[in-house]
């Protein structure tokens, strides 16, 4: 598959950490970039995937589902990626799917289309599925996820998966969210994380570890961990992916046109 040529389903990951074991699936892999994305096109089982790496956030998210629309106008589109618990019944590693989002009721109904055509065709269920908070910054702190859980009575937190729904609400495209928990509600994330999740380039990061570990020798333990889970997570939602990606029904196209017949 090159730039330009029309995938089956497009998936927007936040970051190369959540994106990376889904990316293992894929055969005949190509890395390119797009506007300023990094995207990987490839092939699962015949069915041709694209995985856009946007950048945390909503205005990279939705630059990364516009991208993904405009040049590859895939069937499908995926918002994927981590999230954090916000509800006790919620463990580590469970995968959730979102139906609706705090504060924008106007998305619900373009979830609910998508997700029973998916369902129809025999997609497997996620084992959670309800309400989403895209909040602007990462919630780091238990106590902090515990309110926002009790305030919104949302299963989970995530940074940019509204923006994609609305973009894609605005385009017609069907569009699901499926996200993997990595953080439970009682559990708080190393106070090192967002300066590492702000790095834009591989020596920014480098430049955020040493200065973390400058900063707080002890948190070296911590961002080991972190990563260690993170690999965990990021295996977990891919696994699920795969099932989803193969399942989603699919139009016949006609050169670069999908046909409805």
């Amino acid at each position: 598959m090159a730039l330009g040529q029309p995938c089956d389903i497009g998936v927007v990951f936040a970051l190369g950490a959540e994106q990376g074991c889904t990316e293992d699936l894929l055969n005949d892999l190509h890395f390119i970039e797009a506007a300023g994305v990094p995207i990987r096109l490839g092939q699962l089982e015949g069915r041709s995937i694209v995985l856009a790496t946007s950048g945390h956030g909503t205005v990279a998210a939705a630059k990364a589902c516009q991208m993904l629309l405009d040049v590859h106008r895939p069937q499908w589109l995926i918002s994927a990626g981590f999230c954090g618990g916000l509800q006790a019944s919620l463990r580590r590693n469970d995968i959730v799917g979102a139906t609706e989002f705090v504060d924008r009721p106007e998305l619900s109904e373009s979830l609910a289309r998508a997700c029973a055509k998916a369902l129809a065709s025999g997609v497997p269920v996620p084992q959670h599925q309800g309400l989403f908070a895209t909040v602007p910054r990462i919630v780091a702190r238990s106590a902090d996820k515990q309110a926002l859980g009790a305030s919104t009575g949302a299963l989970v937190c995530e940074m940019e998966s509204a923006a994609v729904v609305e973009f894609c609400a605005e385009r017609a495209a069907p569009c699901l969210v499926l996200r993997v928990v990595s953080d439970p509600v009682d559990e708080d994330l190393p106070p090192d994380l967002e300066p590492l999740m702000s790095a834009k380039s591989t020596a920014r990061t480098l430049g955020a570890v040493v200065g973390a570990l400058w900063r707080r020798p002890a948190s070296a333990k911590d961002l080991w961990q972190l990563k260690e889970n993170a690999l965990i997570a990021a295996d977990t939602l891919a696994k699920h992916l795969r099932e989803v990606m193969l399942r989603l029904p699919l139009e016949p196209r006609i050169g670069n046109i999908v046909s409805d017949e």
